[in-house]
């Protein structure tokens, strides 16, 4: 299918079936930890970029599969799509399973968007800084962008939305785990439902560490009441975990050419990388600036 994928196990949602609705690496950030490499497409300008009629027609043929929740996700920043609303409100009358906005969070400064959020189940966004410069650095935003105003639009949120709001806080050693007193006391003030605190499990594209198992938990002493996001069961196809691993015992290869290889969507294949790159079946290398992903001998 063009937009859909999955359904995927997702350590949040249960399994979810994702709506992918932009173009790949379209996005307000370009992430320092993001798996899926870095943004080609930086930008605020909001757009209509797929057809609603499309998406709810995949939706449709989609309906009495078994999934938890329809997330709307993907490969970049889901609030750029001019239009949420509409797909949103299609979605809940042809399914009756909640519907996900899994963000960045970096637009609801923006009433129009806050607005067309607002028929949504839940609403995950992510506060990663709490000063412009920690945010700078781990999120690499779009130069408009301004951390005070992205906390802002999230207590606005918090205030119009009657759904819930999940708020992950990713942490990267050395890069924003010192600011997190600070962004423990701006979680506090937006108030969300939960917190998820979550730290750099999947492949990233760059060389950032995720902190070690026992500073997670320390962290729970700086965020209260929140929680370390656990690691979803690996139940996944051993077919193409096979074939996965099929090909890059042939040549090594990108995230791109591996979704050309099978068929599969980048972030289905993003959860089987995970799984074999931690039980040392495959590994990584740079390559002309590219990442590449190979199998590991024997």
């Amino acid at each position: 299918m063009k937009h859909l994928f999955g359904p995927v196990p997702s350590r949040r949602l249960g399994l979810s079936l994702g709506v992918d609705l932009l173009p790949f690496k379209t996005c307000t950030l370009d992430c320092a930890y993001c798996q899926l490499g870095r943004t080609t497409c930086l930008t605020l300008k909001r757009e209509k970029r797929v057809s609603p009629e499309e998406v709810l027609a995949e939706i449709r043929s989609r309906s009495e599969d078994d999934f938890d929740y329809l997330t709307l996700a993907g490969s970049g920043e889901p609030l750029l799509h001019l239009g949420l609303d509409e797909i949103i409100r299609g979605a809940k009358e042809v399914i009756d399973r909640p519907v996900v906005v899994l963000t960045n969070g970096t637009l609801f400064f923006n009433e129009e968007v806050r607005k067309e959020v607002m028929e949504a189940d839940l609403i995950v966004p992510s506060l990663d800084a709490a000063t412009q410069a920690t945010f700078e650095k781990v999120n690499r935003p779009h130069p408009d962008l301004k951390i005070d105003e992205i906390i802002e639009g999230l207590v606005r949120l918090r205030e119009e939305f009657d759904g819930e709001i999940w708020l992950e806080v990713m942490l990267v050693k050395g890069i924003n785990d010192h600011e997190a007193p600070l962004i423990a006391e701006v979680v506090e003030k937006i108030g969300p439902d939960r917190v998820q605190l979550n730290t750099v499990v999947r492949p990233p594209a760059e060389p950032v560490q995720p902190l070690a198992p026992t500073e997670m938990e320390r962290m729970l002493e700086i965020f209260s009441g929140a929680e370390v996001i656990a690691e979803w069961e690996r139940d996944l196809s051993k077919k193409t975990e096979v074939l996965i691993i099929d090909l890059l015992s042939r040549r090594p290869c990108t995230l791109e050419e591996l979704g050309d290889l099978t068929d599969l969507h980048r972030n289905e294949i993003l959860k089987y990388l995970e799984v074999l790159e931690s039980e040392d079946k495959i590994s990584r290398l740079r390559h002309g600036g590219k990442l590449y992903f190979q199998a590991q001998d024997g």
